[in-house]
């Protein structure tokens, strides 16, 4: 199932875009899931799309899809295996982060299942220029400005109502992203948004959650069901607009309104000065009783924002009664993530998480030339163990730039052959890198007398098929020598944000678990150790690298780049040395014999 996640500013017009998307692939054929999401209960997104999708939308309340997440990918896992083909996904509109916390996630653990497209953040243009005026504070603008740079593509709404051009600001923010105009009413810009793709993946956010949870604490937020009783009949839309036209002297992110019928029209007022948007329903006709569902966004303490909207609608609605029923307003909790990766993954065609992790220039220069623990002198001890003879031919499986396979042709007269994700073809004596999957390596049965496999296997997300390809290439007789990490017992707190396939621990197993996965393979192991000084070592060399990096910073140059935090990795490292020293994480060596 395809997965669209829209990210995107409250008002900037999202779900009139995914409305029309949906509405777009339904008439393709498409079975489609609508999922709207909020702090709070009583959404207006959710009885809109239910017009456009009956029976098709689900709604995740209560907090961001990032802190929501266990129930958003039970949701959108339970749609696919209902049969949808496309989930579309409209975050909250003061969230961000979305490619760590929501993208690289179901990306990640779910593979072969779902596949997560580039993540589209719906801007209004006319909000641009009151941005960049400083019309909004100074919190605002940072989460507004967040929101750009970790898009993919970037739709401009309101094509119809011929917004200025504000391209040449968004490409300012990021430079490689696809802007596509779109206009949620006529439909304008839908192909192009499905084919857009930009020219490289955004990365996760370098983010402040602090500033974050500033200012989405700016705002308070209102969700309630309302019901208009009159004498003598009353024009529902010019209640509306009259109710909107009031309240639009107030700092204004957004405030919505819907009839609860499916003919009840609506409005919605975008911004602060800004008009009210009329959408009244084509059976629109004098009634003495109305009910509406009425969500509002407005940079005022909840106590004030309840107060201004009653006395607003009271006025509005005169000599209407006004009843106010399923009242919540509250300003939003600090974002809390369920999971935050450190980098993206699963971009669509990945073999592994890790190559994306392993390229990035401040691992390469924290790790050094080694990317694993124990380094060559590891390598070889394993090596030395898998009956390496001249003539031989060897397998490195996620061999990164072939350094290990080096190592191992000095010293033996074999021929070494490595496999990677992101190797770049080589052909030289003896030794060849291809490009290629774990999970279906691309050679012939019985192929290779000895395989290789360091700090690897936990990034794998189906350890069980890489070890049957392992299996098959390898020769009755031959050897597999595996090295990665352990974990015994529960993760850290502190490490918890950073647990993913990029750092091998997600996916790690406990001893007993390589074991048997090793086992159930065919490959029973012959010889383990423990190689937990491995670890130690290459928190020392983290260590003496990070104060490089510091002293660098200190005399002005940049070796990790300038939005790098060395404290805070400082931090992380001292828990992980923590994790090390108290056992809960290991490092372990295990050579397995396929039997002849």
């Amino acid at each position: 199932m395809k997965v669209q996640v829209i990210g995107g500013f409250l008002g900037a017009g999202k779900t009139t875009a995914m409305r029309a998307l949906a509405r777009h692939l339904t008439e393709r054929g498409e079975r489609v899931l609508l999922v709207t999401n909020d702090q709070g209960r009583g959404l207006v997104d959710t009885a809109l799309c239910e017009r456009t999708v009956p029976g098709g939308v689900r709604e995740i309340v209560g907090g961001c899809f990032c802190c929501r997440y266990d129930q958003l990918e039970a949701t959108v896992v339970r749609a696919a295996e209902a049969g949808a083909t496309v989930a579309l996904l409209e975050a909250v509109g003061s969230c961000t982060d979305l490619v760590a916390t929501v993208l690289a996630p179901l990306a990640d653990r779910h593979p072969g299942r779902l596949s997560v497209l580039p993540l589209a953040v719906v801007v209004d243009p006319f909000r641009v220029a009151e941005v960049a005026a400083g019309s909004v504070p100074s919190e605002v603008a940072y989460l507004f400005y967040k929101q750009i740079e970790e898009a993919d593509v970037v739709l401009l709404s309101r094509a119809d109502l011929s917004p200025p051009d504000v391209s040449a600001a968004i490409r300012a923010i990021r430079p490689d992203l696809a802007v596509v105009p779109v206009s949620g009413l006529t439909g304008a810009g839908i192909d192009r948004w499905l084919s857009a793709r930009p020219a490289r993946p955004a990365p996760p956010l370098l983010i402040d959650y602090d500033r974050y949870a500033a200012a989405e604490a700016l705002l308070g937020w209102l969700n309630a069901r309302v019901t208009l009783r009159a004498e003598t009949p009353f024009m529902p839309a010019r209640v509306m607009e009259d109710f909107l036209r009031i309240l639009s002297s107030e700092p204004v992110a957004h405030v919505k309104l819907t009839g609860s019928g499916p003919d009840g029209g609506g409005a919605a007022l975008l911004r602060r000065g800004g008009e009210p948007m009329l959408d009244e329903s084509p059976h629109a006709a004098p009634v003495c009783e109305a009910q509406w569902i009425v969500n509002a966004r407005v940079a005022l303490p909840p106590a004030e924002l309840e107060a201004r909207l009653r006395d607003a609608l009271g006025r509005a609605a005169h000599p209407a009664r006004v009843e106010w029923d399923e009242l919540s307003c509250f300003q939003p909790a600090r974002p809390v993530p369920t999971h935050r990766y450190a980098f993206r993954c699963g971009s669509g065609d990945d073999a592994s998480c890790c190559a994306a992790f392993y390229e990035r220039p401040d691992v390469r220069y924290l790790l050094g030339e080694s990317l694993h623990p124990g380094g060559v002198e590891l390598t070889l001890q394993m090596a030395g163990r898998l009956a390496l003879h001249e003539g031989r031919r060897v397998l490195d499986v996620a061999c990164g730039n072939g350094r290990s396979l080096r190592a191992i042709l000095s010293r033996w007269p074999v021929r070494g052959v490595g496999l990677d994700a992101s190797a770049r073809p080589l052909h030289e004596d003896r030794l060849t890198l291809c490009q290629g999957d774990a999970h279906a390596v691309p050679f012939e049965e019985a192929d290779f007398d000895a395989v290789l496999c360091e700090c690897a296997l936990s990034t794998f997300f189906d350890q069980p098929g890489a070890l049957a390809e392992m299996r098959r290439v390898l020769r009755p007789g031959g050897r597999l020598a595996v090295s990665d990490m352990v974990v015994e017992g529960p993760i850290p707190e502190a490490l918890r944000d950073y647990v993913h396939a990029g750092t091998c621990l997600q996916r790690a197993l406990s001893a007993d678990g390589y074991r048997r996965a090793l086992r159930d393979a065919g490959l029973p192991v012959t010889e383990e150790w423990d190689a937990t000084d491995a670890l130690h070592e290459l928190i020392g060399r983290i260590k003496r690298n990070l104060v490089g990096a510091a002293l660098a910073a200190a005399s002005g140059g940049q070796p990790l780049g300038g939005k790098f935090d060395v404290k805070a990795a400082r931090d992380l490292l001292r828990e992980a040395e923590r994790a090390v020293r108290a056992g809960a994480v290991q490092y372990r060596v295990l050579i397995a014999e396929r039997p002849a």
